[in-house]
């Protein structure tokens, strides 16, 4: 059964209570919400032990959020779109799509966060806005 989250705010807060807990593919240290740069905003940026990664939430439209996470590689080493399942489910028929800007789709199940399609790590095309996002993370995020 799909989850169902009445506005973005609540999807990103479901995935954020669920990304510190078992059944998570990542190991987040520090977690931050709303990073506002240049080319938009991030829903929430997190680092693991040797990376940034970005994750851009929509209810519905995949595409749009797909563009928003393929702006984010200039500062994150793996960028996804976290989407209901439904959609998530749809938008992985475009795999090709994702590989070629190198982003990710992630979905909610349960207590658990799904990785539909994984992002390929790639060094963050602008370091000077990377360093800008560490700090960013380091003084408004929370530990995961």
């Amino acid at each position: 059964m799909d989850m169902h989250f009445t506005n973005e705010q609540a999807l990103v807060n479901s995935f954020l209570a669920r990304l510190g807990g078992d059944g998570v593919p990542w190991y987040p240290q520090q977690v931050a919400t709303e990073f506002y740069y240049q080319r938009g905003r991030t829903d929430v940026i997190f680092t693991t032990d040797d990376s940034i990664i970005a994750v851009e939430a929509k209810l519905q439209d995949w595409r749009e959020a797909m563009h928003q996470a393929f702006r984010n590689r200039c500062f994150a080493h793996r960028s996804y779109v976290l989407l209901p399942k439904v959609t998530a489910l749809r938008a992985h028929a475009y795999a090709g799509e994702f590989d070629r800007r190198q982003v990710g789709i992630c979905y909610l199940e349960g207590n658990r966060i799904v990785v539909l399609h994984a992002a390929a790590p790639s060094e963050p095309i602008e370091p000077w806005l990377s360093r800008r996002a560490l700090l960013y993370i380091e003084t408004n995020g929370a530990d995961a």
